[in-house]
């Protein structure tokens, strides 16, 4: 059984001591420094951590850093067997020594160094959301993993074409994550993993932390492909807005929750958070005035009458969200109650190679249809694009339009009604 202790190196010492992990696995046993060091006062044995103290501020940071060490070590060891091998001391000790990359030449800011303090300087900063410190987050794991199994450390010196090319088939190659899952990306997230590690070497570039561009070479990209995704129509909505729920408590909010993005357009961290006192009565029509969680920014929205229903129904603001997963679940379970089940043929394409797969429209419903749904719909009824994109947030025309989606009959059908396709026939005169 494997299994991971921490003890301090000189645990009577007035000063600092080096933190030791132990790893025992397999009737072996690596005791492997992790560099750290804390005040023997300031360490809680049973935990195996530093004590959360006032007094001791960088105990967070300590703490995570020691988690994340754990958490590598057993990954470390879960790839040895999942390859079918049992790793030595020395392998699980070089594999550690890739993922916190010693040797470092001294006063240099090695690439997994520069990356922590990238992610670390942004978790303290308001504009970047969650969201996006995941991503980077990500992108770390990824870079993480690929060292890991070419069993050598990564620096700034290393990221050239070769790498690049390395690093993309690693990224469309399956493989196990972090969680012991079977993991593959596909076009559209190795591009961004690929733009976001950009994105960092570009700050550590202008920093002059890193001197080897290699990376700004046009064949370091990997295309984007035009993602395929569904909306509901006003019909469709309609549906589920009529759907009787009595005795269904938990489908009946997530329903509520549902349509009241697809009618305001907001993103489900804003509409979620709608209160009585973001509906306000300008000249004599209501309006949802706040300001969005993602950008900032203020946006205000006419409350349509689903929208005031619900509201009304719910005192005054949306029930409480579940969690994403669960939200997805039930919306499924929902637009199949609502017989929203035409066949729908998706291109996906994985590991740069194009499939098409057949499912039907209600297994493809998720939270985020419903901003989808809202600005098709309002696409279609003729609202100009930049008054929708003051709700939405996109700040071109371009993006907003990749991000409605009308098949090519609907924009048939909706350029047909123009006056250019209903002026009268030349009447013909006969000689």
């Amino acid at each position: 059984m494997s299994k991971i202790r921490y003890y301090l190196k000189a645990s009577d010492s007035a000063g600092e001591s080096l933190i030791s992990l132990y790893f025992s696995f397999n009737d072996k046993r690596l005791v492997y420094s992790t560099g750290l060091k804390v005040p023997p006062d300031f360490w809680n044995t049973e935990k195996q951590r530093a004590k959360e103290s006032r007094k001791f501020p960088q105990f967070p940071e300590l703490n995570a850093r020691l988690d994340n060490l754990a958490h590598e070590t057993l990954n470390i060891y879960r790839r040895f067997l999942n390859d079918g091998k049992l790793p030595s001391v020395a392998q699980m000790k070089s594999e550690l020594d890739a993922y916190t990359l010693r040797g470092a030449t001294a006063g240099e800011t090695s690439l997994f160094g520069f990356i922590e303090q990238f992610i670390k300087e942004r978790e303290s900063q308001p504009k970047f959301s969650p969201n996006t410190i995941k991503t980077y987050r990500t992108t770390f794991n990824h870079l993480k993993a690929f060292a890991a199994k070419k069993r050598r450390p990564l620096d700034f010196a290393d990221i050239d074409l070769d790498f690049f090319f390395d690093f993309q088939e690693f990224l469309f190659t399956e493989r196990t994550d972090e969680k012991g899952k079977k993991a593959i990306l596909n076009q559209n997230s190795a591009s961004k993993t690929i733009g976001v590690l950009k994105a960092m070497l570009n700050e550590a570039t202008e920093r002059g932390i890193n001197k080897n561009t290699a990376y700004k070479s046009r064949r370091f990209s990997i295309g984007r492909v035009e993602v395929q995704n569904i909306y509901l129509s006003i019909d469709e909505l309609t549906r589920l807005y009529r759907l009787h729920l009595e005795g269904k408590k938990s489908l009946d909010k997530v329903r509520d929750l549902f349509l009241v993005g697809a009618f305001t357009g907001l993103r489900f961290s804003d509409f979620t958070n709608i209160r009585p006192e973001n509906v306000r009565t300008v000249d004599g029509g209501q309006q949802i005035q706040m300001t969005t969680q993602k950008t900032g920014e203020a946006v205000a929205v006419p409350v349509h009458p689903i929208v005031r229903a619900i509201l009304e129904k719910h005192k005054g603001q949306p029930p409480k969200p579940l969690s994403n997963q669960k939200m997805n679940d039930y919306l499924k379970e929902l637009a199949k109650l609502a017989g929203i089940t035409d066949a729908v043929v998706l291109t996906k394409n994985r590991a740069g190679k194009r499939f098409d797969r057949r499912f039907e429209k209600w297994e493809l419903v998720t939270t985020h249809t419903a901003r989808r749904s809202f600005a098709t719909n309002a696409f279609k009824a003729g609202i100009p694009s930049i008054s929708i994109m003051k709700i939405t947030g996109h700040r071109t025309e371009a993006a907003f339009m990749k991000y409605i989606k009308i098949s090519k009959e609907e924009n048939a059908i909706l350029i047909s009604q123009s006056d250019f396709f209903r002026v009268s026939p030349l009447k013909v005169v006969a000689g």
